[in-house]
């Protein structure tokens, strides 16, 4: 169905990210709660796209008592729950490199030219590596992999000797 809005012909029924401006605008201005909950869904799903672009925008202005502060708060935790999310997987993906290589984290933060406490930010997903960090990283791990893992097992039987 073709609504008619401003003089403008829009399809309801179609995602958010293609609707005009205008159209999400009247949605903040005037809409009703299942409004809104659909324009958040439509930003938790795309929170950089052509729809959370626009609210956040008309969020801005001021002009929607209560409704601005909503949507700006919608939008910055779609926001931040996209970065917390990439960064778990950069930290999943690092320690796992680690772990195929056998090194401890000093080990492979001296390989790849950081620092342990940096690295250990990484795998906490505390920080995200750039994609420089990423690259130094795997390559550290995967071409000093066998030779650390060797010097591993070496401190792991020369622990259990000691015990013995």
């Amino acid at each position: 169905m073709t609504a008619q809005f401003r003089h403008l012909a829009f399809d309801p029924a179609a995602p958010l990210d293609r609707w005009l401006a205008e159209a999400i605008e009247t949605i903040i201005d005037r809409g009703t709660i299942s409004d809104w909950r659909r324009l958040a869904d439509a930003i938790r799903r795309n929170p950089w796209g052509p729809a959370a672009r626009t609210a956040e925008e008309v969020a801005q202005w001021g002009d929607h008592y209560g409704v601005d502060a909503l949507i700006a708060r919608i939008v910055r935790g779609a926001r931040v729950r996209v970065t917390q999310r990439g960064r778990e997987e950069y930290a999943a993906q690092i320690r796992s490199w680690r772990a195929q290589a056998g090194m401890t984290l000093r080990e492979l933060a001296a390989a790849a030219g950081t620092s342990a406490s940096r690295l250990s930010a990484y795998e906490n997903a505390r920080v995200a590596p750039t994609t420089d960090v990423l690259s130094r990283l795997r390559h550290a791990a995967g071409a000093t992999g066998t030779a650390v893992s060797a010097a591993a097992r070496r401190r792991h039987e020369a622990g259990h000797r000691a015990d013995d």
